[in-house]
């Protein structure tokens, strides 16, 4: 997220964002290009910054209008086949020490890892490859939203070269997953994004949802520069089913640094999810 701010990929551009932190480094890339699966390589590849760490303010909202804010921490690390994040809440209290350690390979072909501790049970679990198109947490973001996807696993378009957004010039780009097994583990059929051209970031994205015919909207804004990487600050995702909004999650993130010597190896391992804050 550091990444975190990584959502956006396809879920590609979902979340390549999501991370919560949603950072990212522009790479070159000519304005004028029109080949959408060259964007969403260059989105995917795009430096989000090592050793990372951040703090994390989650607010989400019922049909009802209802709210309840969690308090996040979390810190990410690049080792050699990809990266390692780990997230912790640490308010309130009834889920303090809940944690999500997520390893993200490069290699496209290889699953990438997640596991969940629920202090309640005292042990870490799985998320299986049918779990993670579910709901992380109560939010409107998925397992499958905090990880990165193989750009070559998704059918792309073009639909609008030059498109304004919040000030920003963007790509519209549609994707569509090119297997049943990428569409079962995203949860979406397909996904408009909004790249801004020079960040090579997400601004806006639709997704339609595979089950209860449902679209989720998510918007970017707060953009920063830290250490050069460009980092979003707020994130917020709603998820709507006819006209009717049946719940939102906005993400807003604060105190983020890269390059801490404190973020090490030993940090992203069950047995240190399993130790809580």
């Amino acid at each position: 997220m550091p990444r975190p701010t990584r959502l956006p990929h396809s879920s590609l551009l979902l979340l390549a964002s999501l991370s919560l932190a949603l950072p990212a480094t522009a790479s070159a890339l000519d304005p004028n290009t029109e080949d959408p699966r060259a964007i969403a390589q260059a989105v995917e590849d795009r430096d989000d910054g090592d050793r990372g760490k951040a703090k994390l303010t989650l607010t989400l909202k019922d049909s009802s209008g209802r709210s309840r804010t969690r308090k996040l921490s979390q810190r990410s690390m690049k080792f050699g086949g990809g990266t390692k994040t780990l997230m912790f809440f640490e308010a309130p209290a009834d889920v303090r020490n809940t944690g999500l350690l997520s390893v993200d390979y490069d290699d496209g072909k290889k699953e990438d890892d997640q596991w969940l501790y629920l202090p309640s049970l005292h042990k870490s679990t799985r998320i299986s490859t049918s779990d993670k198109s579910g709901s992380f947490m109560g939010t409107d973001i998925t397992y499958a939203d905090m990880t990165k996807k193989d750009p070559d696993n998704y059918d792309y378009k073009l639909l609008e070269k030059s498109v304004k957004v919040g000030g920003e010039e963007c790509w519209l780009i549609e994707s569509r997953p090119r297997t049943d097994k990428e569409k079962k583990e995203t949860g979406y059929v397909k996904t408009h994004v909004w790249i801004s051209k020079s960040k090579l970031m997400p601004v806006q994205v639709k997704a339609w949802v595979k089950e209860g015919k449902k679209l989720k909207y998510i918007k970017f804004s707060s953009f920063e520069q830290i250490d050069g990487i460009w980092v979003s600050r707020r994130m917020a995702v709603r998820t709507v089913r006819g006209k009717k909004v049946e719940s939102e999650t906005l993400f807003e993130t604060n105190q983020v640094r890269f390059n801490q010597a404190d973020v090490t190896e030993t940090d992203f391992s069950e047995r240190r999810l399993e130790k809580g804050i």
